[in-house]
């Protein structure tokens, strides 16, 4: 592998580049649901609000200081630098992107339909606001969440390293896509479009484990954009 290869990969995975790559999609989100003045919120934003309010923490940006905290944890225990190099970061979104089209491309090749928000009529701003919210939170949780907390359990549980990797991975991308016909929000049952969707966990699980928290979040809100702009 070349050595200016070798080199990006291992820079971009410090947790700085992370949050500097979501953050635009962050404040895209935030400031949208303020603009807004709406209460449709992220389904997996609203879940960390929910899970907070039960230790009487009842704030709309309970999520935001969760992900704060998260990176704050990350960036101590690595003790990586601050800085950021610009021309990494152009590259480090460039490779979100093209990771966006790949899933996009496979489901258009695979499915006469690329998302199950394609039957639907798109939402202009509001859609995009929620698309941003999605890459972050969903990823936070069942990546960066329930991902990590799987592979740790399957190691006390499963012999084979490699195995628990694998169960664990299976099983948060069927919670994964689970989680989207829960509540009144939900969408309505199909099973293509959970297949998909399981599919897109495991997917963006691959991404979480080798490329890490940014490109995984930023790919994911990439690809729902892409999406609602080919549903418009």
């Amino acid at each position: 592998m070349n050595w200016k290869l070798r080199g990006y990969l291992k820079e971009t995975r410090r947790p700085i580049y992370s949050a500097a790559l979501v953050l635009p999609f962050l404040c895209v989100y935030h400031a949208g649901t303020l603009v807004l003045n709406t209460t449709y919120i992220n389904g997996a934003d609203a879940l960390i609000i929910r899970i907070l309010s039960l230790f009487s923490v009842h704030s709309m940006f309970g999520s935001v200081l969760v992900l704060i905290a998260s990176f704050t944890i990350w960036q101590l225990r690595t003790r990586a630098t601050w800085k950021i190099k610009s021309g990494m970061l152009l590259v480090y979104f460039l490779e979100s992107a093209c990771f966006a089209l790949i899933l996009l491309f496979t489901f258009g090749w695979f499915s006469t339909h690329l998302s199950l928000a394609m039957s639907r009529k798109g939402g202009g701003f509001a859609d995009l606001v929620l698309y941003c919210g999605a890459g972050i939170y969903e990823e936070l949780v069942f990546r960066g969440f329930l991902l990590g907390f799987l592979i740790v359990v399957s190691r006390h549980v499963i012999s084979s390293k490699r195995a628990g990797i694998v169960a664990a991975t299976v099983l948060a991308a069927f919670l994964f896509s689970v989680f989207h016909y829960i509540g009144p929000s939900g969408d309505a049952f199909s099973l293509g479009s959970f297949l998909q969707r399981m599919v897109a966990g495991l997917y963006f699980s691959a991404l979480f484990v080798t490329r890490g928290f940014g490109v995984t979040a930023s790919a994911h809100a990439i690809y729902d954009i892409f999406v609602g702009i080919i549903k418009m």
